[in-house]
């Protein structure tokens, strides 16, 4: 009898440690996160200077974060060369500042370009 209030005691005060510990998870989500890197991606293109043809421009573009936490862009795809270079241009190698990404994971982000009247 007394092994069996030993080891429920022991349990109990297992369970009260451990729940508290990971309800404290602060953690962002990958899609949280996801959604943050999207943000610093499309601040750090700002506004494009290019006339364009066509009303909008799509592309995905893939990066990945290294270990000083520069965006390397991995591939970007879009049927129009002028959003490739410009993308490649302003995206490589610029420091960022995202919880909860993965360095070395890659990521693809869809962008869409459009022409400002």
């Amino acid at each position: 009898m007394k092994n069996l209030k030993v080891a429920i005691a022991v349990l109990a005060i297992s369970i009260a440690s451990v729940l508290p510990a990971s309800a404290n998870n602060t953690e962002p989500t990958t899609k949280t996160a996801k959604k943050v890197l999207r943000t610093e991606i499309v601040n750090l293109l700002g506004h494009h200077e290019y006339d364009l043809n066509y009303k909008t421009l799509k592309a995905e573009v893939s990066v990945m974060l290294n270990n000083q936490s520069e965006l390397i862009v991995v591939g970007i795809t879009s049927k129009h060369k002028e959003v490739i270079s410009y993308v490649k241009l302003k995206l490589n190698y610029k420091k960022v500042d995202v919880k909860g990404i993965k360095k070395g994971t890659v990521y693809r982000i869809p962008l869409t370009m459009t022409q400002s009247e």
